[in-house]
């Protein structure tokens, strides 16, 4: 009986935490194709930076492009040079599920065994060629339990964020051009 408390317990605590979704607001019918025109890191994550070591910043940008990249490639919206939309993304911020190297240097107490809960939050704005806010998108995502990050690397969680982003941006903007919404 206390194991089926308990696993329902965990059912509906963990539940918000697998809500969470791509939020979509469009402002004006998108078109294809699609330049990344920037990454960059917004205020909370930057105020972590002496923290987490600004090298750890460089990586967190160039896996976010690599994959907006290829989902939008994937749904042949991405563009070629700087013709089309323009996508304006933010790492607003992003919690690593171990010490990165900069933290480990920094304090003797913690070590790669360390590990948590991680993930990002992440925000975008698409812009048509005139400059016009066409969509806004915001995704998060959160380890929901701290025995689900026992086996991850540093970045393991928010690379997944990422990924999730990457997807759920590129398969929505493709059905919003597809239809015209």
């Amino acid at each position: 009986m206390r194991y089926l408390i308990s696993a329902l317990a965990a059912v509906l605590f963990a539940a918000p935490v697998f809500a969470q979704g791509l939020t979509v607001n469009y402002f004006a019918s998108p078109a294809g194709p699609v330049h990344l025109a920037g990454i960059t890191i917004g205020e909370t994550l930057e105020a972590k930076r002496d923290d987490y070591g600004a090298r750890e910043f460089d990586r967190l940008i160039r896996t976010l492009a690599s994959d907006l990249e290829r989902e939008l490639r994937e749904v042949a919206l991405l563009a070629e040079g700087e013709n089309g939309a323009s996508l304006n993304v933010v790492i607003e911020d992003a919690i690593p599920n171990r010490p990165t190297f900069a933290q480990q240097g920094a304090t003797s107490s913690l070590s790669f065994q360390s590990f948590g809960r991680g993930g990002a939050h992440i925000t975008a704005e698409l812009r048509d060629a005139g400059g016009a806010l066409v969509a806004t998108y915001a995704y998060s995502w959160t380890t929901p339990r701290l025995e689900d990050a026992l086996y991850n690397n540093v970045w393991t969680d928010t690379n997944r964020t990422f990924d999730r982003f990457s997807v759920r941006l590129a398969s929505s903007l493709r059905d919003a051009v597809n239809t015209g919404s």
